[in-house]
C-alpha cells in the first residue's frame, strides 16, 4: 500500500497538482506498473477459469466465471486510462479538473464495478466448491473472508472512503492472493 506509485493515487492529502507532476516525471514506471495489473486482471480470470473447470459444472460455477470476465471489461477500461490516457493528457497540459474526472472516472471502473465483479464471481466459485464439498472448511472459509473484504473495497470506492478502500485492499488483496495459492496447491494442481 505504501509502494511507489502511491503518490499519483489520490490518498491522503495529496493535490491534483501532486499526482500529475508525480505521473509526469515517472511516466514509465507509472505506464509498467498499471501494465503489470493489466496481467493481474488477466491472471486472476485464468486462475478462476482453472477453478472453475475443476468443479462440477452448476449455475453457481457458470455464474461465477460469468461475472468474472465481465469484471474484466471495466477493470481493463480503467487501466488503460490510468496507464496511458493519463500520462499522455499531462502532454496535453489537461487542467487539473480534467485530470481528476478521468481519475474518478477510472477509480470506479476498476474500484467498484470491476473489482466488485471480481469479487462477486470469486464468491458464487468459492460457494460452488463449499456446496460440492472441494475444499476443507477453513479453506472456504478464508475464501469466502477473502471476497467479501473484496466487495467491502467496492462499496468504500463507491462511498468515495479512500482510507477504508487501502485498509480493504490491503486485507483483501493479501487474503486473497494467499487463499489462491492454497487453492491451486490443493485443487487444481491435483486434479
Amino acid at each position: 500500500m505504501n509502494g511507489p506509485m502511491r503518490p499519483g493515487l489520490p490518498v491522503d492529502d495529496s493535490t491534483a497538482l501532486s499526482r500529475m507532476q508525480f505521473i509526469a516525471e515517472n511516466s514509465l514506471l507509472w505506464t509498467m506498473s498499471w501494465c503489470v495489473w493489466m496481467m493481474c486482471a488477466l491472471g486472476l480470470y485464468l486462475f478462476c477459469a482453472l477453478f472453475c473447470h475443476r468443479l462440477t459444472p452448476s449455475t453457481l460455477t457458470r455464474m461465477g466465471l460469468v461475472f468474472v470476465g465481465i469484471g474484466l471489461v471495466p477493470d481493463l477500461i480503467a487501466e488503460v486510462l490510468y496507464a496511458f490516457v493519463l500520462p499522455y493528457s499531462l502532454h496535453l497540459s489537461i487542467s487539473p479538473v480534467m485530470f481528476q474526472l478521468i481519475e474518478f472516472t477510472a477509480s470506479r471502473l476498476t474500484g467498484f464495478l470491476g473489482n466488485g465483479l471480481y469479487n462477486l464471481g470469486g464468491l458464487l466459485l468459492t460457494l460452488a466448491a463449499i456446496r460440492q464439498r472441494t475444499l476443507p472448511d477453513w479453506v472456504a472459509y478464508w475464501g469466502m473472508l477473502a471476497w467479501l473484504l473484496g466487495i467491502g473495497l467496492s462499496i468504500s470506492i463507491a462511498l468515495n472512503a479512500l482510507a477504508m478502500a487501502e485498509l480493504f485492499t490491503a486485507t483483501s488483496m493479501v487474503l486473497s492472493t494467499l487463499w489462491m495459492l492454497i487453492v491451486a496447491h490443493t485443487v487444481i494442481q491435483h486434479d
